[in-house]
């Protein structure tokens, strides 16, 4: 068994704005939280990993290559593996998404 709490996960603070928790690191599975401040987004990336995310607080704009999205506290979606993707927090408050990866992404785990 493994635990983490908020004090415990792996912080990294990628960018300006954008703070992200890794709480657990499986064999085939990782679980992280993100958190978003108003008008700052993540920009459009890929990753061979399948993703599902959770939004906890806040709300986002998804954008796929197949359209925008605005989702609100509850909400959960899915990313396929090397699905283009960008997430960007509207405001006007904090968006906190939970995130689990399957498998894990070395590329975070390294700070990336």
């Amino acid at each position: 068994m493994d635990f983490k709490s908020k004090e415990t996960a792996i912080y990294q603070e990628p960018r300006n704005g954008i703070r992200r928790w890794i709480y657990i690191v499986g064999e085939k599975v990782m679980l992280m939280m993100v958190e978003l401040d108003p008008n700052v987004g993540i920009p459009q990336h890929t990753h061979p990993q399948e993703q599902i995310s959770f939004i906890l607080s806040g709300k986002a704009e998804v954008r796929t290559s197949e359209s925008t999205y605005v989702f609100n506290e509850g909400t959960a979606y899915y990313f396929k593996p090397n699905e283009p993707h960008e997430t960007r927090n509207p405001g006007p408050e904090k968006l906190i998404v939970l995130e689990v990866f399957a498998p894990p992404r070395e590329d975070l785990l390294k700070g990336r």
